[in-house]
């Protein structure tokens, strides 16, 4: 990452934006228990304390160059509104950044109200087309996933991610552990 401002990424359906303290309420009010059960350490209820949490991370992070979380905004109707602002929708984001080896996880979730819309399918795309870009120079990304997850692995393979093995990891939310698949694009 060679600069110190949070990038910024623009594409049909959504714009990709530094995750703001303003944020926190409508994090907090779109993630439930069908997006935390596909997470690995999201509590459910989810507060407005966890989303403020969240986003002090992520702001840490991106100042020590761990990861890069960014905020996801539609460019479409949203459920309060007829009108088309933008309107936070998720969150994404590159985690593990390891800029020796040339690499990165992604990891992301969109509120149950805007599925099907094919907003995850475009942040993806923006994600890799951005870690595989000059500035941040990455040669591999990572997702995991559940298996039972089938709207992300569809999602990930769309986007030319392949399978590449299981993990047997402990899962703090459920408490025990659980098998999920390695996806990866790049070398």
């Amino acid at each position: 990452m060679v600069s110190n401002a949070f990038p910024k990424l623009y594409g049909v359906l959504i714009n990709l934006r530094e995750l703001s303290v303003n944020d926190a309420q409508n994090i907090a009010h779109l993630m439930n228990y069908n997006i935390s059960k596909y997470l690995y350490e999201v509590p459910d209820p989810y507060s407005v304390e966890d989303a403020l949490n969240f986003i002090k991370s992520a702001d840490s992070d991106f100042k020590s160059r761990r990861a890069l979380h960014f905020a996801i905004e539609y460019k479409g109707k949203s459920e309060s509104t007829s009108d088309n602002n933008l309107v936070l929708v998720g969150a994404i984001g590159l985690n593990n950044i390891d800029l020796v080896n040339k690499k990165a996880n992604l990891g992301y979730w969109i509120g149950e109200q805007y599925w099907g819309r094919g907003i995850a399918s475009e942040c993806i795309r923006l994600i890799i087309d951005y870690a595989f870009s000059t500035e941040l120079g990455l040669k591999e990304v990572l997702a995991y996933v559940f298996p039972e997850n089938k709207a992300s692995i569809r999602v990930l393979e769309k986007n030319g991610m392949k399978e590449k093995g299981q993990v047997n990891e402990y899962h703090k939310t459920s408490g025990r552990y659980r098998i999920s698949l390695k996806y990866v694009i790049g070398e």
